[in-house]
């Protein structure tokens, strides 16, 4: 079987690896990533040029090696069964956050949350925490350990513009290449972020599918600054305020190693004029220049800013695929930030359907139950995917949304009420656990492994 990963960001690099994990036979197969973009630098505080970038190339999650994210404990162990050599090196580059710390623009400490899964975990296993990383250090980690184990010609620079379907039906799909190329192949994998082609040959150019901007926008970067009481803490700072939201971190050991993010409300996407570095700045500053946290000031003195980043979320969809096309992490599910899980779910995404594809071929080989080609065994193991997966993500999106109120712009009565609700959340958890729902065994209790073994039993169970 010929597949094809569409994007080699975090998502598609996973999946490509969890399939040479558990595909039955995986040198009967032909597996390769395409991505449309070389790595722009080795720098995580790198960003494009704002007078060539656009608000496209700034949406693809495949293309930016700049800015920060928080890999959750579910997601490191993830990581941590498909190859602990590689967890090993994702925590190694990091910062292990041991707490979030969250505050309010006025000073106060509103309260901290331990990110650790040690309540929840099996007895025997390590205790997980929330790895802080650049994302071009997650993704260098990665890549250059598919590099190794799947060789020099793993990653295919060539851009995707379109997928066909052949018309008679069985006939395999086509993928279209910028240069004017074109290959059949029997399953297509899109990992290629918001703006996805694959997404696009689903379902279409209908507007209902296409990405949503939220509203919200973000500045940040990575500056070489003292941190001993960051490190200390071994924390993650949120900071609310009635005009935004900033937060800070520790990135791991290698300067430029502190990384800092703002988001901010905005009703429309900002124009290019916008991203000029001076205007950036100064609203910048003049944004925060109230707030009373002195680590935040220094960060915003010594800040240099080149873009905006909008924010983009995907609607829900009726399906994550079909006949030989599917869709893994951002492509069918970008999530608001608030919800810190958006490494992490795609990192399950790609478990979860290596595993039901390997156990599908795996029954197709036997004619098991009416699975009696490559193709049936493709087509089930999509269409178990979203059975899957799609809950799962529809509570983590429900949950972020409940959040992520509490990053627009308010006066001052909401924000005061802003910081009671985060403290009496903290202050009783059991308030916490009634509007939110038990979090943290939500998050770090789910399986891949005994997800896809419900789902084959009950299909066993009915036929």
């Amino acid at each position: 079987m010929k597949i094809v990963i569409v994007g080699a960001g975090i998502s598609g690099i996973s999946t490509y690896l969890h399939l040479l994990k558990h595909l039955p036979n995986p040198s009967a197969h032909t597996l390769v990533i395409y991505e449309s973009h070389k790595p722009r630098s080795s720098s995580p505080s790198a960003q494009p040029p704002a007078d060539s970038a656009t608000f496209d190339s700034l949406s693809q999650s495949t293309q930016l090696v700049g800015g920060g994210l928080g890999i959750s404990p579910n997601g490191m162990r993830i990581l941590l069964t498909l190859d602990k050599a590689l967890h090993d090196a994702v925590a190694a580059q990091g910062f292990c956050v041991e707490n979030f710390i969250f505050k309010g623009a006025n000073g106060w400490t509103l309260g901290t949350q331990k990110t650790g899964d040690g309540k929840v975990k099996a007895i025997d296993d390590k205790e997980e925490f929330c790895i802080a990383s650049s994302r071009h250090g997650l993704w260098e980690t990665m890549f250059k350990h598919a590099i190794e184990v799947g060789g020099s010609g793993a990653i295919k620079y060539r851009r995707v513009v379109s997928i066909v379907r052949e018309a008679n039906e069985g006939a395999g799909i086509v993928v279209k290449f910028e240069d004017g190329g074109e290959e059949m192949v029997d399953l297509v994998i899109g990992a290629d972020g918001v703006k996805s082609v694959c997404r696009t040959a689903l379902f279409g150019t209908e507007e209902k599918y296409a990405p949503k901007y939220i509203g919200q926008s973000g500045v940040g970067g990575f500056l070489s600054l003292p941190m001993s009481s960051i490190v200390a803490s071994k924390a993650m700072t949120f900071t609310f305020g009635p005009n935004g939201f900033f937060g800070y971190s520790s990135s791991g050991p290698t300067p430029p190693n502190l990384m800092w993010w703002s988001t901010f409300e905005t009703s429309s996407v900002p124009s290019i004029k916008d991203m000029d570095a001076a205007v950036i700045k100064k609203a910048l500053v003049e944004r925060h220049k109230n707030w009373k946290d002195p680590i935040l000031h220094d960060i915003i003195k010594n800040a240099d800013v080149e873009s905006v980043y909008p924010t983009w979320t995907v609607p829900e969809l009726p399906h994550w695929g079909e006949r030989g096309i599917v869709l893994v992490g951002d492509s069918c599910h970008a999530m608001d930030p608030t919800t810190g899980q958006g490494a992490s779910q795609g990192l399950e995404d790609s478990k979860t359907l290596a595993l039901l594809i390997a156990e599908c071929l795996k029954r197709a080989e036997t004619e098991h139950r009416g699975i009696e080609t490559e193709k049936d065994a493709v087509d089930l193991a999509i269409k178990l995917y979203h059975e899957i997966r799609s809950p799962r993500v529809a509570e983590i999106v429900e949950r972020g949304k409940k959040l992520a109120g509490k990053k627009a712009n308010v006066g001052p009565v909401m924000e005061y009420v802003t910081y009671f609700f985060l403290w009496l959340m903290m202050a009783v958890p059991s308030i916490g656990k009634f509007l939110l729902g038990d979090v943290l065994r939500s998050l770090n209790t789910w399986s891949a492994e005994e997800e896809v073994h419900k789902v084959l039993q009950k299909l066993e169970d009915s036929s």
